[in-house]
């Protein structure tokens, strides 16, 4: 098992991964003193599939324990998601004494931290991520939320769990399509780290489809490793942070506009496409390292982008969260881990990347 130490301006805590480490969890909730009484918040698939794991892995725990099974899709990251969490602590009388375990993916993650950060000012929390996606990416770091009139994560807070324990053994029930997007967030990093990253990504890439154990390990733990060192440095997204939003303003407008029928890895991956052509619209990427680097992303199995209304898009951008003063902030690249942020540009230029991005996914 390895163990990686994220610490940020408002809590210190750890990353816990290796296989078939889910026993441990209570161990860890008793080593580090935390609150006893859990309410667990689990994707009912994963619940269906891995039900004899779960269950006797947590069967020894002496305190009160609830299982609050959760349908998980875009479509329950919302108020009405976050109410329903609510008054099933309420009404099994779960206190301020109450620690929040997420079991399950992205969309898992997101609305379970919101609602252990509200319930009742904040509850403890801890994330078990159980896809690709949220093992490598979002069960770190923070961020909760839910999504309101379409526009994706647009109500949430930062909220950092008490720990992370990354149980590599869900990963071998995935569907193709969850693997095809948790693949979205390691292109993410593939880019915005180092070149050593970018080559054994790019070098590797089918390991990642046949869950390569040593080689799946390895990079979750560098993603994670690497987003560890950035939000330790800037937790609450004001300045460096924002890199690991690359390719998320195209990707979040995608998604909305696809009603969420699009997967979030794959969103980030058109919008990898979408944002390289843009840094090289801007004069921030070479032509040459433009034709080199879309070679990654496209690897991956991608749907066509099926929208002839590319207002829509921009409609959409001018309501993400990192625009300042009305103008859409883009988050582009130079060279691999030389990403620049908070880049303004004319609309010509962003219509031109889309139209580009559906180009080349049609070929």
């Amino acid at each position: 098992m390895n163990k990686i130490k994220i610490k940020t301006k408002t809590k210190s805590y750890n990353v816990f991964i290796g296989n078939s480490i889910l026993p441990s969890v209570i161990k860890w909730i008793n080593k580090l003193n935390l609150h006893k009484n859990i309410f667990a918040v689990i994707d009912e698939n994963v619940m269906n599939l891995h039900k004899e794991y779960i269950t006797n892995s947590l069967v020894n725990h002496k305190s009160k324990i609830h299982f609050y099974l959760l349908r998980s899709n875009e479509n329950s990251k919302s108020f009405e998601g976050l109410s329903e969490i609510i008054s099933a602590l309420l009404s099994n009388n779960f206190g301020r004494d109450t620690i929040l375990l997420s079991i399950g993916g992205g969309v898992t993650g997101d609305l379970a931290g919101f609602a252990a950060s509200v319930y009742m000012r904040g509850i403890q929390l801890v994330h078990i991520p159980t896809t690709l996606l949220a093992a490598a990416d979002s069960a770190v770091g923070g961020k909760t939320g839910v999504n309101f009139n379409n526009y994706k994560n647009i109500a949430g807070t930062f909220f950092q769990p008490d720990f992370v324990l990354i149980d590599t053994k869900f990963l071998s029930t995935l569907p193709e399509a969850e693997l095809n997007s948790g693949t979205g967030e390691l292109i993410k990093y593939a880019f915005i780290t180092n070149k050593d990253f970018f080559n054994n990504v790019n070098n590797n890439f089918e390991k990642i489809f046949s869950l390569d154990k040593k080689f799946i390990d390895k990079i979750i733990y560098e993603s994670v490793l690497f987003k560890g060192s950035v939000i330790s440095k800037d937790e609450f997204e004001g300045g460096l942070r924002k890199i690991l939003n690359f390719g998320h303003t195209f990707a979040h407008a995608y998604e909305s506009l696809s009603n969420y029928q699009l997967k979030h890895g794959e969103a980030v991956t058109l919008g990898i496409i979408s944002a390289l052509f843009l840094s090289a619209k801007a004069g921030i990427l070479s032509e040459k390292k433009l034709t080199h680097f879309l070679g990654l992303p496209l690897k991956m199995k991608l749907s066509s982008l099926n929208m002839e209304d590319y207002s829509s898009v921009l409609r959409f951008m001018y309501g993400d969260k990192k625009n300042k003063k009305g103008e859409i902030n883009f988050i582009l690249l130079n060279d691999i881990g030389k990403v620049i942020t908070d880049v303004t540009v004319n609309e010509r230029d962003i219509l031109y990347s889309i139209e580009k991005t559906k180009e080349i996914v049609q070929k």
